[in-house]
């Protein structure tokens, strides 16, 4: 069977903790940049939703329609307000069940001595985390988790909210998305001026404008992101693969001439301290 092509991605965020302010999400951040970098597609969308069936079938749906490829993150633990698996089985007309691999897979690398003390109860909640949509794909990654990526009709992956064992699934995805990739081989310059972002709007307006007529929408985007400590504005430029690598250049030499304010270009790495550091 061909498998669908993927040409972008969107990513759906579930938890009332979230939307609530207790914790602050990074996993949406770290998807997009495993967008940009691994895969070379862009994100299309973030939602971020409750932890209600509803509205996670909603958002769901909502990606579906525009995504070729959506991740989930959170709402996949033992709790009652734990209701992913439910809900994305409901929007694939589908229904969960105890799945014997993964808890034959939990009583191998947890081991069964763990569950020894737990009641009854206790040991159905932690069940919950094994009970996955009938019609699933679930992929074993990583020989230390027993935790699966859950496919779905392979658009949707789901994976756990915790941010150190997202990362984990996530890294172990790549190897199964990257056959039905179509990448658009993004390039992403820098360019730092002292020049104000107001006075920067027309000359970049017009040159958006122009590069659009040359490239085609979005083969060339440009924007411009204020440093205010530093007192520093930068100007990302982010081609794909249709545009030649001299004409990128000729780009950053005529945003260069074209801001002042002593701009010059800068690498990824000097961007990540202007965002990330404070001025001495």
């Amino acid at each position: 069977m061909t498998l669908p092509r993927i040409r972008n991605a969107g990513c759906l965020v579930i938890g009332d903790e979230v939307l609530n302010g207790k914790i602050h999400d990074i996993n949406s951040f770290e998807f997009a940049k495993f967008c940009f970098n691994n895969l070379s597609i862009p994100l299309k969308r973030t939602i971020v939703c409750s932890d209600d069936k509803d509205d996670i079938i909603d958002s769901l749906n909502n990606l579906r329609k525009s995504c070729d490829i959506i991740i989930t993150s959170g709402g996949i633990g033992s709790t009652h307000d734990d209701v992913t698996y439910e809900a994305i089985a409901t929007a694939f007309n589908t229904t969960v069940s105890l799945h014997q691999p993964t808890v034959d897979r939990i009583n191998r690398i947890i081991g069964k001595d763990y569950f020894a003390n737990h009641t009854t109860n206790q040991l159905l909640a932690f069940n919950r985390m094994a009970t996955l949509p009938l019609t699933c794909e679930p992929h074993y990654v990583d020989d230390s988790l027993w935790v699966p990526i859950v496919g779905m009709e392979n658009q949707v992956y789901i994976l756990p909210g915790v941010p150190h064992l997202f990362l984990k699934l996530l890294s172990g995805l790549e190897p199964i998305l990257k056959p039905r990739i179509i990448s658009l081989g993004f390039t992403r310059s820098y360019i730092k001026t002292r020049t104000g972002e107001s006075r920067l709007a027309p000359f970049l307006t017009g040159l958006q404008q122009n590069v659009d007529k040359k490239y085609g929408i979005g083969t060339i985007k440009l924007g411009s992101y204020p440093h205010l400590k530093w007192k520093i504005n930068t100007i990302s430029i982010i081609g794909n693969s249709e545009v030649p690598e001299k004409d990128i250049e000729q780009l950053i030499s005529q945003i260069i001439e074209g801001v002042g304010g002593d701009a010059q270009q800068i690498n990824a790495l000097e961007e990540d301290r202007l965002s990330t550091q404070e001025p001495n």
